[in-house]
């Protein structure tokens, strides 16, 4: 088993944020766009398995972590020119996407305004409609009457210096995962106990967009290559109603179906972990599918 490639961090001044980014291995460029509010530490060793293939990047979102937010507020709409600029900034004229859960909106955003400068993408248990959501209908409407009024300053205000109260993380953990289904596989209470009123901004924004976007906002049809990955046990997303999106949309897709029983892994993965369960995929030709769809379709 080969060992990881050094992550490197860098800082780059774009034009609509000052953006902290990693960089690892050669090859094709390849961009991983974040899913909700990610650290580049989160990401570590999956930046490191594509880095076996591509010359892959990632970046913290606007607003959160080293990024900062950009002026007006946070809106996936804007996310194209951002990665579009951090691709100027590295002096890669055309890269691929790779988008997971969160990030499919954004990889799917920039598809629609850069697809001439994307080579192929990958979407990882994408979301890419509010459709597929599987939360019941009574927790979908508490989540949305919290972020609605996260709109203000206020109560982000409020919340922020809520974050430093451990009774009250304890309490907006529970509210997010038992209630809107969040899962990851970092603390979140001691994640949530370092977010900035900015962070909270972001998450707020995402989960709105998560609420309310449309197989219409992110439709094609797309004529790049495209890698679907995702279990069909995925407890946020419908596998039916996401796969149908891709196979609607990508005439040359590959797919693969997992059989995990979560969205996110409750353990973080280590590089081992992706090398061992997934390295056969970084062996995947995506411009050998051109105009064929594999997998079949589920019922």
């Amino acid at each position: 088993m080969p060992d990881p490639q050094p992550v490197i961090i860098h800082e780059a001044d774009l034009p609509d944020t000052h953006l902290r980014y990693a960089e690892c291995g050669s090859g094709e460029p390849l961009i991983i766009v974040p899913a909700t509010v990610s650290l580049i530490e989160d990401w570590t060793p999956m930046i490191q398995f594509v880095a076996q293939k591509y010359h892959a990047y990632f970046f913290e979102m606007p607003g959160h972590g080293g990024s900062t937010p950009l002026e007006g507020g946070f809106s996936s709409k804007r996310l194209p020119d951002v990665i579009a600029s951090l691709a100027d900034h590295v002096g890669f004229d055309r890269f691929a996407l790779l988008g997971f859960s969160f990030g499919g909106v954004l990889a799917l955003r920039s598809l629609k305004a850069l697809e001439s400068r994307i080579t192929e993408v990958a979407l990882l248990s994408p979301c890419v409609s509010n459709r597929a959501l599987t939360r019941p209908a009574i927790d979908r409407a508490m989540v949305a009457a919290v972020v609605s009024a996260l709109r203000h300053r206020i109560p982000r205000k409020a919340l922020a210096a809520f974050t430093g109260n451990e009774r009250a993380v304890r309490f907006l953990a529970w509210f997010m995962c038992d209630i809107g289904g969040f899962e990851t596989s970092t603390d979140l209470k001691a994640r949530l106990m370092t977010y900035s009123e900015s962070t909270l901004d972001v998450l707020a924004a995402q989960v709105r967009e998560i609420l309310t976007v449309t197989e219409d906002d992110l439709a094609g049809p797309y004529s790049l290559p495209c890698f679907f990955g995702m279990s069909e046990f995925d407890p946020l997303l419908s596998y039916t109603v996401t796969e149908a999106f891709v196979r609607k949309n990508f005439a040359n897709v590959m797919i693969e179906t997992f059989d995990w029983p979560y969205h996110t892994p409750p353990e973080p993965l280590t590089f081992d972990d992706y090398m061992r369960d997934y390295g056969a995929l970084l062996e995947v030709d995506l411009s050998a599918i051109s105009g064929i769809v594999t997998g079949a379709p589920k019922e």
